[in-house]
Parts: structure tokens; C-alpha cells; sequence
């Protein structure tokens, strides 16, 4: 990822990779998070914001997945780790990925992961432009309580 990148994180429910994409930039370069509701976690990253020191390129915003309060077009890099899993009926989750897809560059980059069928998300990317779109099992490492919860990779460009 270039240091100017611009980055939208959809979900912050990964603790660190808020920061660590931020420490991994320089300005111009920023990352805007997305809590979708968790007041503690704005509490907790505001807090990590000051302590490493990446005000800078750092920044927070409260919004739902469904109508993200994001500039169109705006971002290199959109990322959501296990956020789109729990956005039901799949309707929505379809809607989701609409707005993800909203807020990037038309050069940009999609990276979701989660657990569940990503190959849901194949057919509504293609008919939103997108040729490259890549879904990589993470193995039995990325499992979580057990087989039935494996873990996968979904990146999509256009």
C-alpha cells in the first residue's frame, strides 16, 4: 500500500489494524474508520489514536455499512474484517458492498475478510465492473470455532 494512500476500514472489529494501517502511512495518507455502533471502540481507537501518534492520518467516523457517511470516489483502499458477516437479511449485505464500492477510486482496491460464503459477493462485484475478483481460503489456521467457521480473503478491482 503507497504511504498517501487513502484507506477505508468498514468495521473495527479487529483490534490494531486500525493503527497499524495508520503507522504504515504518511500524509497526505489517511485511514478513515468505521465504527457501526460500538461506542467503546470509538472510546479505545480515539485513545490509540493519541498514543501512537497518527492523529495525522487518522480518523473516525460512526456510520452504518448500509449508508456510509463517505466522500464517493475517495478511497484507494477499502478493507472490513468479519463486519459484513453480521449484516442481515443478505439483501443488505449486497447493499453493503454497493456503498463499498461507492467510496472507492474507480482504480481501486476492495479486501474483505470474513467468514461465511464470500463467493455471494462474486456476481453483484462483476456487474459492478469489477474482472478481478479473487477469494483465497485462509486454511485451517484461519478457522474460528472450528471447520465450519473457515476464514477467507476477498479482493476485488476493477
Amino acid at each position: 500500500m503507497p504511504e498517501n494512500a487513502q484507506v477505508a476500514i468498514l468495521g473495527l472489529n479487529y483490534a490494531g489494524l486500525f493503527i497499524d494501517v495508520a503507522k504504515r502511512l504518511k500524509a497526505p495518507g489517511k485511514v478513515t474508520g468505521v465504527n457501526t455502533g460500538n461506542e467503546n471502540v470509538t472510546k479505545q481507537e480515539n485513545e490509540r489514536i493519541k498514543e501512537n501518534r497518527v492523529a495525522d492520518r487518522a480518523k473516525l467516523v460512526d456510520g452504518s455499512l448500509l449508508n456510509l457517511s463517505l466522500e464517493s470516489r475517495h478511497y484507494d483502499y477499502v478493507l472490513s474484517t468479519f463486519t459484513f458477516h453480521s449484516v442481515s437479511p443478505a439483501i443488505n449485505r449486497g447493499r453493503a458492498i454497493q456503498e463499498a464500492v461507492r467510496v472507492m477510486k474507480p482504480n481501486g482496491t476492495l479486501i474483505i475478510v470474513d467468514f461465511g460464503n464470500l463467493q455471494q459477493y462474486r456476481p453483484l462485484l462483476n456487474n459492478l465492473g469489477f474482472q478481478d475478483v479473487r477469494i483465497v481460503p485462509t486454511g485451517i489456521n484461519g478457522w474460528w470455532g472450528g471447520p465450519w467457521l473457515k476464514t477467507s480473503v476477498l479482493m476485488a478491482r476493477r
